[in-house]
């Protein structure tokens, strides 16, 4: 059976997120697994009722499978009062480096997707809230779905799929199609691109990545928008303004070790400031 992987800390955030995935699942038909990875070394001091982005460092591995059981009661509640498909849900408790065991766990369930919740920067320790959700980004072999605090789930009416129209992109946006079918949604192609790029040599490249997606892609709800921008951080920051789009999907690519050390990529940045929801397609395992 499909399953959508929830990773929780505990947070109200992550309570959030997983009510949210909740709602995905009933309308993918989808089971849910609830997880808690906390690092081996997790047994140090903080201050109560706080933890770490997928590890409490309050609380050890019986105390935390207490919380993911009372996490299940709650959302197997709310099952009871919503109608339609009710999905299957089981919960594990794990301790190891969290990019890696959130691999090992999505595997071994069969993961669609791994959602994660978007901390704010007013959180407790949001550094390393911030290092987790990276390493998650950067390691993950399928998708993982970042919901912001409070974001309500709604049908994806209208979904952003930002590419840099390489042919790589079509094998995420076929799978986007795919996941697209259950909403109804409409996609929008959305490429940013330099300043300084003519409309020929624009309209060039558009045109070729059309032909790549019509021989490969039957999904009839596409369609194409360009956007000029020194960054693509700034043209998807302008697009979340000025368009009604329900979620916006990126590919992250692999960067290596000194990129990673010295700048923040696309997808962070671009998690860092949405109001919507973002799900991102790994570059090496569509």
């Amino acid at each position: 059976m499909r399953t959508i992987l929830v990773l929780t800390d505990f947070s109200v955030s992550a309570d959030h997120a997983a009510h949210y995935a909740l709602k995905l699942a009933q309308k993918v038909e989808a089971d849910l697994m609830l997880c808690n990875i906390f690092p081996a070394s997790s047994r140090k001091s903080l201050p109560a009722k706080h933890g770490i982005l997928f590890g409490n460092y309050q609380l050890n591995e019986g105390d935390n499978t207490k919380d993911l059981s009372g996490l299940a009661d709650r959302l197997n509640k709310q099952l009871d009062i919503d109608a339609g498909y009710r999905p299957e849900i089981s919960y594990c408790s794990r301790s190891g480096p969290v990019g890696d065991t959130v691999n090992e766990i999505a595997a071994s369930c069969n993961a669609l997707m791994v959602v994660i919740s978007r901390h704010g920067n007013h959180e407790l320790n949001s550094l390393l809230i911030r290092n987790h959700t990276r390493d998650i980004i950067e390691k993950a072999q399928c998708p993982v779905l970042i919901v912001p605090y409070q974001a309500k789930f709604v049908d994806f009416k209208k979904i952003a799929f930002a590419t840099d129209l390489a042919s790589s992109s079509i094998d995420a946006l076929h799978s986007l199609s795919i996941f697209a079918k259950y909403f109804n949604s409409k996609i929008l192609i959305t490429h940013v691109s330099p300043e300084n790029l003519s409309y020929r040599e624009e309209l060039s490249i558009i045109d070729q990545f059309r032909e790549q997606v019509s021989s490969v892609i039957t999904y009839p709800a596409i369609d194409y928008r360009e956007i000029k921008s020194k960054s693509v951080v700034k043209g998807l920051d302008w697009l979340s303004d000025h368009t009604d789009i329900d979620m916006i999907v990126l590919i992250h690519r692999k960067r290596n070790f000194f990129q990673r050390i010295l700048e923040a990529s696309v997808t962070q940045e671009v998690a860092g400031y949405l109001s919507m929801p973002m799900l991102v397609f790994p570059h090496s395992n569509v």
